[in-house]
């Protein structure tokens, strides 16, 4: 919800490091922050509150290893809904639990999905809860030397 101006003029080189600081470490504290930034905690404050009423933060989170859980398989899975199914797909998509991530996207498939799982027996078994609506190709992510980062701002 944009309640301000601020989205109208462009983001500038101290709101981009104000977001690359918190992308680093979103438990920095207002005074850190602001002291990276040579800025005033108030100023820091407000600058924030800016970006995040103009949707540029949407919000703070924890990043886990699946690993820690259990979860040792990740997958990326494309799938093209069959004739009628795409609303369905999507609902069931967003259904599953195991599925972390899901784009829309143009091509000849509908989805890309991004499941994380125990192991190969339970991806077989997630995967196969999509065969009616469905035809599915399964890449077993073998390791990730790109982890998600910041995109160029």
């Amino acid at each position: 919800m944009n309640r301000s101006r601020y989205v109208i003029r462009q983001i500038d080189k101290t709101d981009r490091a104000i977001i690359s600081a918190l992308f680093e470490n979103g438990r920095m504290t207002l005074r850190e922050l602001a002291e990276v930034i040579d800025l005033s905690s108030p100023s820091v404050t407000d600058r924030i509150e800016k970006l995040k009423d103009a949707g540029a933060i949407q919000g703070y989170t924890a990043i886990i290893d699946p690993k820690a859980f259990g979860l040792n398989t990740a997958a990326y899975v494309r799938m093209r809904a069959l004739p009628g199914q795409i609303k369905r797909l999507e609902q069931l998509l967003i259904d599953t639990p195991e599925v972390v991530e899901a784009d829309h996207v143009t091509g000849e498939d509908c989805f890309v999905v991004r499941m994380v799982v125990r192991d190969v027996q339970e991806l077989e078994a997630v995967v196969g809860r999509f065969v009616l609506l469905a035809s599915t190709d399964t890449a077993i992510v073998q390791s990730t030397p790109v982890v998600r980062r910041l995109p160029k701002l």
